[in-house]
């Protein structure tokens, strides 16, 4: 009896530690898998919520530029200015309102100074005032933070201000860039309407004009021309590229080297990449055949009538 307790003594103890050691095993097993599922969900749940940034950074521009549509219905077709102001310079004086401080005034999109929940922003927008400086300079998060508007502009800054005599009373943080013309702090020359809007009051400039708001019905390819994109501020259209110096287009979404989401004249949205987004002719020294092979054509474009606009000898405009 003693023999046989303890031959079963000795059975049941290696039985016991059999049984611990392929529990062991089995949750090492469970780990492992575990860890090898995390490894391959990680990536895709990262990358579903990237999509879902991206997705509604589109509806935000999409938005506006209904919203700016709605506004040229009550406007006569005329284009949202990108900001009124008055004379050639700037100064505290010349506060500038701004094309979303005017549609939050008139009700078309109510924004906010948040990112979050913002229709002027998108929600990758960094925490950063890119042109706190008066530009973005060579820092590649500049253009994709954002900038406070109604503002001031000075020679080396800008600052955020309320115009309560013309009805602006409280600051709307805007993340995207507007296809603009502005010519701000010279008497320059300037052809009207070469871009989807501009500085509506600016001048007189050096040949005695004074630019006036643009409209829906002079351009000529309104599914081309880019109005909107990921950015901040406006004009600046001859440094659209990843890496110029003061870049205006925040490329804020993942993609081959770098995307940024547009908005175009006829309400739809779509992507442009980092080194294939249109530019205009006169500065940075751009070849203008080069300028027309970016603009003309089917792809996207910075020009209300590109074979008209760019079909001027001189490039300086």
């Amino acid at each position: 009896m003693l023999l046989t307790k303890h031959e079963g003594s000795g059975i049941g103890t290696r039985t016991s530690h059999l049984a611990r050691g392929l529990s062991l095993i089995e949750l090492l097993i469970v780990i492992g898998v575990i860890a090898i599922l995390v490894a391959l969900l990680v990536p895709s749940l990262s990358g579903a919520r990237s999509r879902a940034r991206s997705v509604l950074c589109q509806s935000n521009l999409r938005g506006l530029m209904s919203a700016m549509h709605v506004y040229s219905g009550g406007a006569e077709d005329l284009i949202i200015p990108s900001y009124n102001m008055r004379g050639v310079s700037f100064s505290a004086r010349n506060a500038l309102d701004g094309w979303g401080p005017i549609l939050d005034r008139g009700h078309f999109a109510m924004g906010s100074r948040e990112i979050a929940g913002n229709p002027f922003a998108c929600p990758n927008t960094l925490d950063i005032a890119g042109m706190a400086g008066t530009q973005t300079g060579t820092n590649p998060d500049h253009p994709r933070g954002y900038m406070d508007w109604p503002a001031v502009l000075t020679l080396s800054q800008n600052y955020a201000t309320t115009i309560p005599q013309w009805g602006f009373g409280k600051i709307i943080r805007v993340g995207y860039w507007i296809n603009g013309d502005n010519p701000i702090g010279r008497p320059d020359a300037f052809i009207p309407h070469v871009h989807f809007t501009g500085s509506v009051g600016y001048g007189p400039d050096s040949e005695g004009k004074v630019m006036g708001p643009g409209r829906f019905s002079l351009i000529r390819w309104p599914s081309r021309l880019i109005a909107l994109a990921d950015g901040l501020y406006a004009g600046n259209q001859e440094v659209t590229r990843l890496g110029d110096r003061n870049l205006r287009i925040g490329y804020r979404h993942p993609g081959r080297v770098g995307r940024a989401n547009v908005a175009f004249a006829d309400g739809h949205v779509g992507t442009i990449e980092g080194d294939l987004f249109p530019r205009k002719a006169g500065e940075g020294n751009l070849p203008l055949e080069v300028v027309r092979s970016e603009n003309m054509g089917e792809r996207p474009t910075l020009y209300t009538d590109p074979e008209r606009h760019l079909a001027i000898s001189d490039a300086t405009h």
